[in-house]
């Protein structure tokens, strides 16, 4: 273990590196952080996904929010106007044990909602929806 001290904003950087570290705060008080050696990636919590997102397979972007303990994504911007402030995403709930948000996205070949999965990935998202055969896997990336 890797014994440091830093103040506090190195001592977070290093703790996202996995490196373990004690910190000295400005009054003196020592803060101790640990982390695994891994360089594994920080647990995502239930509002990463909050925010404006882009499809990679379609031109529009989608704003998910908090709604009444689940998560919910509408259109914000298209190229064809009618579809904007249409629903795309609904009942998305976060499960912390395999951070991962499950709910139901639309379908627009099909015409109806179906089931889905998010992941984080380090470029975004990554979303499978559908189920078994008729399942596809989309990158979704954070609009700027």
């Amino acid at each position: 273990m890797l014994t440091l001290h830093a103040p506090r904003l190195l001592a977070s950087t290093l703790l996202f590196f996995g490196i373990a570290c004690v910190a000295t705060a400005d009054d003196g008080v020592a803060v101790a952080s640990s982390a695994s050696a891994s360089l594994q990636a920080p647990a995502a919590s239930a509002d990463a996904i909050v925010g404006d997102w882009r499809p990679a397979d379609m031109n529009v972007d989608v704003r998910i929010f908090a709604s009444n303990g689940q998560y919910l994504g509408g259109i914000v911007k298209a190229d064809n106007p009618e579809m904007v402030n249409k629903e795309m995403l609904r009942g998305i709930t976060f499960d912390p044990n395999t951070s991962t948000w499950k709910g139901e996205v639309f379908a627009m070949k099909r015409g109806a909602f179906v089931p889905m999965t998010i992941r984080m990935t380090p470029a975004g998202f990554e979303m499978v929806a559908g189920s078994g055969i008729m399942s596809k896997t989309i990158n979704w990336v954070r609009v700027q």
